[in-house]
């Protein structure tokens, strides 16, 4: 039973690259909201007689009957105590809409899982935590995936430290995406056994993805794009700073900026009249085709903010030949060689992000010469089948030395 995110590509990339004949696959959603595309085939299971009918590999969804809707608001406050509740994720209050203790609770009773794996921590793992409070030994073994934030943030902030630390009592299994939150786990209290990293996506088909001689040398693409998340975490307004100290040196790429907040906007506004630089927004890519075209397009990709795992974004660079440029509090270290293989530049260091950003704009040997090697380092270590199969290979290790403990729940 795999509890998550069911709209994001990185949950459906999970379950596409562990999905197969040698288990059953039930997916819970943490709300409401639609399912990623790349969930399917998928079929709508409510009762134990929906999961022995599944076809081979076909994923079990837990129905909207589970998740009932017309009684929600009037049941939050009782199904949720104040024992139960969490502290809401940074970017997002709990609100009726999510999935609540009782509802895993029942699907764990329904569908009796030999294991329970969250993907994520403030929204899926404390979810099971609170269903963990309620049934006691009875919980199936549960491994815990967390991904870019999930620790290396929230464990400083002091509303969320206890209940992390609950959560790392009560694991069976910890898998990070990096060796970074291997270490901060145990500092949590960790118990369970933690597995070798993955990253939390799981990884992609390279027979299917672009391959680097279909697309331009990065030295000679003229785009430079950046990530506009400006908030909770992102530090895309340090970004724009940095383009503003280095004017001259990107005046002949063309800025386009993804995902913007109204304060990037305004200040990339300011930039294109005063420094006279070529700055557009783009709008959200219609589909993941769309965005991974930008990527392929790009000479240089900046990200940067005061936390992170191992972004996605950094991964799809690195698969398309685009020079990342990321912050040191992600976990970019344990994929690129700082200064070769891309540039890792604190947020808090507008200077050096500038010279960073000049130096990639403007030196094509550098630019050139990463593309190779980082292709090279995602085919090995972000590949879907070699990553799907480590991944079982860990489930079933939890599968040989676990008790169906949900028995008489």
């Amino acid at each position: 039973m795999i509890v998550g995110m069911q709209n994001s590509v990185h949950v459906s990339r999970w379950v596409s690259a562990v999905r197969g004949g040698w288990a059953r696959i039930v997916v819970v959603p943490v709300d409401l909201e639609s399912l990623e595309a790349g969930l399917a085939p998928w079929s709508h299971v409510s009762k134990r007689e929906d999961l022995d009918a599944l076809a081979p590999g076909v994923v079990g969804v837990v129905a909207p009957a589970m998740l009932d809707g017309s009684a929600r608001h009037r049941t939050w406050d009782a199904d949720t105590p104040a024992v139960e509740r969490m502290p809401s994720p940074l970017h997002m209050p709990w609100h009726p809409g999510m999935t609540m203790p009782g509802e895993l609770v029942a699907a764990i009773r329904t569908f009796h899982p030999d294991i329970l794996h969250t993907l994520e921590v403030q929204r899926a793992g404390y979810l099971a935590l609170a269903a963990k409070r309620r049934l006691g030994a009875n919980m199936p073994p549960w491994l815990l995936s967390n991904w870019g934030s999930d620790l290396y943030l929230y464990e400083r902030l002091p509303e969320h430290r206890p209940v992390l630390v609950e959560v790392m009592r009560n694991l069976d299994g910890y898998l990070a995406e990096c060796r970074r939150d291997v270490s901060l786990a145990i500092s949590l209290g960790l118990v369970g056994r933690a597995f070798e990293p993955l990253p939390a996506s799981g990884g992609v088909d390279f027979g299917r993805m672009t391959s680097l001689s279909d697309v331009a040398p990065p030295s000679r693409r003229t785009t430079l794009l950046v990530k506009g998340y400006h908030g909770w975490a992102g530090r895309g307004l340090h970004i724009l700073s940095a383009l503003h100290l280095v004017a001259p040196a990107v005046r002949h790429l063309r800025i386009r900026i993804l995902f913007a907040t109204p304060p990037v906007r305004q200040m990339a506004e300011a930039l294109a009249a005063q420094d006279g630089l070529d700055i557009e927004i783009l709008p959200y890519a219609a589909d993941h085709a769309e965005a991974l075209r930008r990527i392929g397009e790009a000479r240089v990709v900046v990200g940067m903010g005061i936390s992170d795992g191992i972004s996605t974004t950094l991964l799809e660079a690195m698969t398309l030949g685009a020079f990342p440029i990321q912050g040191t509090t992600s976990c970019a270290c344990e994929w690129v060689r700082n200064g070769i293989d891309g540039i890792l530049v604190s947020p808090h260091d507008v200077r050096g992000l500038a010279d960073a950003i000049a130096r990639a704009a403007t030196d094509d040997s550098l630019v050139d010469a990463a593309a190779s090697r980082n292709r090279r380092v995602v085919e090995e270590r972000w590949c879907a089948a070699r990553n799907g199969a480590r991944a079982v290979a860990y489930y079933r290790e939890m599968l040989a030395s676990a008790t169906p403990a949900w028995e008489g729940a």
